[in-house]
């Protein structure tokens, strides 16, 4: 890997992270405004995300390479 693509993924990696957490922020401002019920919803479709990224057929390192974040 050389500076420029280091420097790229590192600047993809951060717009990523602030992307997650903008995302997590509305996220929880949602809840907070939600009832109950639509809270228990939103628990079960959490969870599931959860469980389908357990049986997710690729690695973290074979998915960013098939995203071209990660090179050989």
């Amino acid at each position: 890997m050389n500076m420029q693509e280091g420097s790229e993924l590192k600047s993809n990696s951060k717009r990523d992270m602030e992307e997650r957490l903008a995302f997590i922020r509305l996220y929880v401002k949602r809840l907070k405004e939600n009832p109950d019920e639509v809270f228990k919803q939103q628990v079960k479709l959490v969870n599931s995300f959860l469980e389908s990224a357990k049986n997710f057929p690729l690695s973290k390192e074979e998915y960013l390479r098939m995203k071209g974040e990660l090179r050989d």
